[in-house]
């Protein structure tokens, strides 16, 4: 899995970057045919957000949060993602179970 983290408007501190690294693991057990993975921080006048860009196949799911935590922000952006991932596997599941029946 390709995977970036891109600080806008401001240096990531190492502990933050490590810290997104550990919890970005999670998402291989949700869907563990992720080609790649983008984390965006940054501000937006006093909030803080977090943007996740995953691609899987031949679709891109995006998931942005803002809050006054960095690290919120970023962790509301994950468990919205592992949703998304969840609901995604099971939509393929189902496409390929209807396929077998149909045959």
């Amino acid at each position: 899995m390709n995977f970036t983290i891109t600080a806008r408007h401001f240096k990531l501190p190492e502990d933050l970057r490590r810290y997104i690294e550990e919890k970005v693991a999670r998402l291989n057990r949700y869907y563990d045919a992720i080609i790649g993975l983008e984390v965006i921080l940054g501000w937006e006048k006093l909030m803080r957000y977090a943007e996740l860009k995953i691609k899987v196949n031949n679709k891109q799911i995006v998931v942005k949060e803002t809050s006054e935590d960095l690290r919120k922000s970023f962790d509301f952006a994950l468990d919205n993602a592992e949703r998304q991932l969840k609901r995604y596997k099971q939509k393929v599941r189902t496409k390929d179970i209807d396929k077998i029946h149909s045959a």
